[in-house]
């Protein structure tokens, strides 16, 4: 949400799609205000895995039992006072997601 309109214009809003046999949906999250599982739970019920962003906030948590949200945190300069960090999620065929959050810098 902070990129030039230039290439704002040529991305979309939401990425759909599936991945080993996730619904996957990764939206940004600025929409939304202050993103959380749960509005985006209800902003895209389909969705098994959600990975969004926005807040810079790190947190891997379950919702509604069997979705998974993610956000990575921010691996560029830091906001909010908040550390960085990445996501990184395992997925196979037929087993629940695996995820963890790695702090990264100093």
């Amino acid at each position: 949400n902070t990129d030039g309109l230039e290439l704002r214009d040529r991305l979309p809003r939401v990425a759909a799609f599936e991945l080993d046999g996730f619904n996957l949906v990764v939206p940004h999250g600025d929409p939304f205000g202050s993103p959380d599982p749960e509005i985006l739970h209800d902003a895209f019920p389909n969705a098994e895995i959600l990975v969004f962003g926005h807040t810079h906030r790190p947190l891997l948590t379950l919702v509604d039992v069997v979705v998974t949200a993610m956000n990575p945190g921010g691996a560029g300069a830091r906001r909010f006072n908040l550390p960085a960090s990445v996501g990184i999620l395992e997925l196979g065929p037929g087993i629940p997601p695996r995820g963890r959050l790695v702090p990264i810098g100093s």
